[in-house]
């Protein structure tokens, strides 16, 4: 269970840090739920976010493992090290091999992104990325950035520095 104070990942609205919780009433979601005597058979409690990047986000107690939120793990240390690690063959297929990546990616499994750049690079090596395959490792090494800053409490360039260094490692290996 997740608690007010944890940073968060969401597959779909990013990175966050839960404010509290709530309790609401799924046929009057607007209001909070006054609870007489305890019981209510409606009400659901919600894990209140706050966006990084601004805004707010309920989601349901009971569906966030369902939904693929998660609470932040990869500090730079983890990242690095994933990076390091041998390297899984990918399809030789570009389009097999982009659907692949973007299934991993949506894993829950907080090193499967890193894991999944490692692979990428990896079976890259000797080529130019494609147009596609560039963007897909910005916007992934940017995620795991921001991840990694938020878990070691430092600045986004630092660990984006950091993990660029460790992917051009891996390029020239």
């Amino acid at each position: 269970m997740l608690a007010p104070g944890d940073l968060i990942f969401h597959p779909r609205h990013g990175f966050g840090t839960i404010s509290g919780m709530t309790r609401r009433d799924p046929i009057r979601p607007i209001q909070d739920v006054v609870v007489s005597d305890g019981v209510t058979d409606l009400a659901q409690d919600y894990y209140d976010i706050q966006l990084t990047n601004g805004g707010t986000l309920l989601v349901p107690v009971n569906r966030a493992k369902r939904v693929g939120l998660r609470r932040l793990t990869n500090g730079l240390d983890a990242i690095t090290l994933c990076l390091q690690l041998p390297a899984q063959s990918l399809s030789g297929d570009a389009r097999e091999r982009a659907a692949e990546l973007w299934a991993r990616g949506q894993v829950g499994e907080p090193t499967a992104l890193a894991a999944s750049v490692r692979d990428m690079v990896a079976q890259s090596r000797g080529r130019a990325h494609t147009a596609s395959e560039r963007e897909w490792l910005n916007k992934s090494c940017e995620r795991l950035s921001t991840e990694a800053a938020l878990v070691d409490g430092i600045s986004k360039s630092q660990a984006h520095a950091a993990i660029w260094e460790a992917v051009k490692q891996l390029s020239t290996i």
